[in-house]
């Protein structure tokens, strides 16, 4: 199988080894606000529905048809960046239709809710690729080894934060703004910020797929991408489901609340687990490293079952079972610059997002419909087959090492 060490790496843009601290933080910062609305898209578009005379079913259609649309359109507008090398283009003229399919929605949404579902669609199938087109980059910039976990780390650390922030912003806007305001917000956000990433040098130079490369090649035809694939739809369930069952603690105990919490004290741990893996002296190659970071994972939500458990320990629980998420996501994203070829690299980047993507909205879905059919004992059951999923996910990975070493 072709490797990525075995292409040729004339596509570097600057001396390769440490990237400079300012264009790392500058790359990560524009791409952050680009993202924003990937974060803030489910609690926006819930509002404006409801403000607009919906109700929570059509709401929840709603988010969903974007997720499917985003999940949907970012490999294919990878794969034109990595034919064409065009970034700089696909991702301006993305940004532009996504942005206006969010004006349609506020346009439409209360008046012509199928239209409002189209516009929404059309803003999540062109969502631009900001973060496979990220991933794509940082092995142009920095030495594979520790460097570029360190980078990848970052990366991960940034993802916490976006989904931080996301929920914040958008509780900031719809009260300054009115939940129109929210969604106006997002087409702004990533006009502006896909633009500032569009900037940089380094984006404008993305090299093309050779002219002998097979015209009709794509990233998913290759082994490493299509384990990685299983292995995140796998990783993705158990952070799905901790939406539903923090949502249940609050249930139990009588306060809203603590959902929120539940999530926010995850993506903190989330956040330690990514300090200390761009800290960490030194880590197993990515292929040994993966199965062990996602097998802690899966032990790691285990515990969140436990809802009976005071609030307060549950909270610390929640905290704890973050902590493996980062790890595991930087030997993911190592594994795709080892081992997949660079012309392919920005779409493959996009399907283990989008595989990443489905197993958490997958997670959310089997845990909400074990809970409604249920009530508690479903949601113990759906976090225990997810931490199960997720561990089978490591041997799926465990055997592909094994086999590359062969």
């Amino acid at each position: 199988m072709t490797s990525a060490r075995d292409v040729p790496r004339s596509d570097q843009v600057i001396e390769p080894g440490r990237p400079p601290l300012l264009l790392v933080s500058s790359l990560l910062g524009s791409s952050l606000v680009g993202r924003l609305p990937q974060a803030m898209s489910a609690l926006a578009l819930v509002r404006i529905v409801l403000d607009g005379g919906g109700d929570y079913a059509t709401a929840g259609a709603l988010t969903a048809s974007y997720v499917i649309a985003s999940t949907a359109g970012a490999p294919l507008l990878s794969r034109a960046i990595d034919v064409t090398g065009r970034a700089r283009a696909v991702l301006l003229f993305s940004s532009l239709v996504a942005a206006g399919g969010f004006v349609g929605v506020v346009l439409s949404v209360g008046d012509a809710m199928w239209a409002a579902a189209l516009f929404t669609v059309l803003a999540g199938f062109f969502a631009p690729p900001l973060e496979p087109t990220l991933r794509g980059l940082w092995p142009r910039l920095a030495d594979e080894g520790r460097e570029l976990q360190r980078v990848f780390a970052a990366d991960a650390a940034v993802q916490e934060v976006l989904f931080i922030l996301g929920p914040l912003v958008t509780a900031v806007a719809a009260a300054a703004l009115g939940p129109a305001g929210a969604v106006y917000a997002m087409a702004l956000f990533t006009v502006v910020g896909t633009a500032l990433f569009s900037l940089h040098q380094v984006v404008g130079k993305q090299p093309a797929r050779p002219r002998n490369a097979h015209r009709h090649h794509s990233a998913i035809r290759d082994r490493t991408v299509q384990m990685l694939v299983v292995v995140l739809v796998a990783a993705g369930l158990p952070i799905g489901v901790l939406t539903i069952t923090a949502t249940r603690l609050g249930a139990i105990n009588g306060d809203d609340a603590l959902a929120g919490w539940g999530l926010a004290v995850n993506a903190v741990g989330a956040l330690a687990g990514a300090v200390w893996i761009a800290r960490a002296r030194s880590v197993p190659e990515p292929s040994r490293a993966l199965p062990v970071f996602l097998l802690l994972l899966a032990v790691l939500y285990l515990p969140t079952a436990l809802l009976s458990a005071p609030p307060v320990v549950w909270l610390v629980l929640a905290g704890i079972s973050g902590l493996a998420l980062p790890p595991t996501l930087t030997q993911v994203f190592a594994l795709i610059a080892q081992r997949v070829p660079s012309e392919v690299a920005t779409e493959a980047n996009a399907w283990i997002i989008s595989a990443f993507n489905v197993g958490i909205g997958a997670g959310t879905f089997l845990a909400a419909t074990a809970t409604g059919a249920w009530g508690t004992d479903g949601t113990i059951v759906a976090v225990v087959a997810a931490s199960g999923v997720a561990s089978v996910g490591s041997l799926v990975a465990a055997r592909a090492a094994r086999r590359g070493r062969g």
